[in-house]
């Protein structure tokens, strides 16, 4: 068969916007149109050949990779029309589409038709590329078990990927109800789409959050593979968090400033016909001191409503921390607890108001006491730090869980049935008005490390040197 007497076919193939190759039983290239001669321009580098005459006579296999199954057993085997995609010399990228020619009943030769999507390929490279950067893939099979994680999934959970291969699904998952799994679980197995926000927890314990949508491949019916995509949604969530900590904060600074002037009223009274009381005795004083008392609680509330200015003064930590530990003494030791204070001999001075700083390791310690029912040990320690002192408190109870050190300090979040949250969170506020910061360290069940760091008071002449 002589394929360029078919001149009509030839025209045609000519006429096609696709590389299109003739070649004979043996796959010897006998005619190549015009898109197919710009081909060779492109590849010229990597083939023996420069031009269209070239290309006759020369085999076709020689644009398949060695590794590659041979051409010619491929297609006696069929069928047809026989469709691969192949990729030359990592720069073109074809669809091919052959179909044979038949002379006599026999094939005699094929047409091969070569579509080019290099640069749909590459912009599905480029896509996939910029899912793998932002999307968490996983792929789960039938059974839930993962058989596939992509890069950003295990960045985020801290997991490598033979960590999680074969794992179930859930296994990030933070306690959900039965309820919930039981309708997920549904949704996906009838073969639809689940969407939805979802708290999982890192190799460390600490959660993270992705909206997730879960898609059912499925087989004659029958879902076979599940597609996670999901997207890291943590900040929001904690935005969010902090948006309704904002308004928690708004709503009790408003509730706070009415009570503290409805107590403030009654109490400024009281105050005055004690003091106008005739008996000198201690009875009498122990009632202003009580009032007084009240009055700095009070005080204390407007803080959330409104901070108002307060006047520092140097004062001595350590004294201060004696205090409270005298003031604690009688109720730890009912409970089995002991303070072990360790500090050196020299005082150490910071700039502050000497009543909130108490109230800070009053809250600090009474908290330390809550958390060992069983009676321990409460080690205080004191560090300088160039021109900061670090306090921490240790203490040997029951602990927390990383989401549980997160929350403390909020508003009415309290570990303690009938705790409001309000003394930590006056604690924090207190420390970072006085120009400190603290952080907690905690494991379950080993206990929990409160640490406080603030300015060393520096006088002039320190200041100077």
């Amino acid at each position: 068969m002589a394929f360029f007497d078919y001149n009509e076919t030839i025209s045609v193939l000519e006429a096609i916007g696709e590389n299109v190759f003739i070649v004979d039983a043996e796959l010897d290239i006998v005619w190549i149109n015009q898109y197919a001669t710009q081909l060779i321009t492109k590849l010229n580098r990597y083939l023996p050949v420069d031009s269209k005459e070239d290309m006759i006579g020369k085999n076709i296999a020689m644009f398949h990779a060695e590794e590659e199954a041979d051409p010619k057993k491929v297609l006696s085997e069929g069928p047809f029309p026989y469709k691969k995609q192949i990729n030359l010399f990592n720069r073109y990228t074809a669809n091919i589409v052959i179909n044979p020619l038949y002379k006599n009943d026999k094939i005699n030769g094929y047409v091969l038709t070569w579509k080019d999507v290099t640069s749909y390929e590459k912009k599905l490279t480029d896509i996939r590329d910029a899912m793998n950067e932002s999307t968490i893939l996983t792929i789960v099979n039938k059974k839930g078990k993962i058989v596939y994680v992509n890069e950003k999934f295990t960045e985020l959970s801290k997991y490598s990927k033979d960590e999680l291969i074969g794992q179930d699904y859930w296994v990030l998952n933070a306690d959900y109800s039965d309820n919930f799994y039981n309708e997920l679980f549904k949704c996906i197995t009838d073969g639809e789409v689940w969407k939805g926000e979802v708290k999982q927890l890192d190799k460390e314990g600490a959660e993270f959050w992705v909206h997730s949508t879960v898609v059912p491949f499925k087989e004659e019916e029958q879902p076979y593979l599940y597609v996670a995509i999901q997207q890291d949604i943590t900040a929001r969530k904690r935005a969010e968090e902090l948006l309704n900590k904002s308004e928690k904060l708004s709503v009790l600074g408003e509730l706070a400033a009415g009570v503290a002037h409805e107590i403030r009223n009654p109490l400024t009274t009281i105050k005055g016909f004690t003091q106008l009381l005739p008996t000198k005795d201690m009875y009498k004083q122990i009632m202003l001191d009580e009032i007084e008392h009240i009055n700095m609680i009070v005080n204390e509330f407007m803080m959330l409503a409104k901070p108002h200015a307060v006047s520092y003064v140097p004062v001595n930590i350590n004294e201060i921390i004696h205090y409270v530990i005298h003031f604690l003494e009688a109720e730890a030791h009912l409970k089995g607890i002991n303070f072990q204070f360790l500090h050196g001999n020299e005082s150490v001075y910071i700039n502050g108001d000497d009543n909130q700083l108490k109230q800070v390791f009053l809250n600090v310690f009474k908290n330390a006491i809550e958390a060992m029912p069983d009676g321990g040990n409460i080690f205080i320690n004191i560090r300088n730090e160039e021109d900061k002192v670090r306090i921490s408190i240790r203490d040997e109870g029951v602990g927390l869980t990383s989401d549980e050190v997160k929350k403390l300090g909020e508003p009415f979040y309290s570990l303690n049935k009938q705790g409001t949250g309000l003394g930590l969170m006056m604690t924090f506020k207190i420390i970072e008005n006085h120009e400190g910061y603290y952080d907690v360290s905690s494991s379950k069940n080993k206990g929990t490390t409160f640490y406080i760091t603030l300015p060393i008071y520096l006088s002039e002449c320190q200041r100077d040197l």
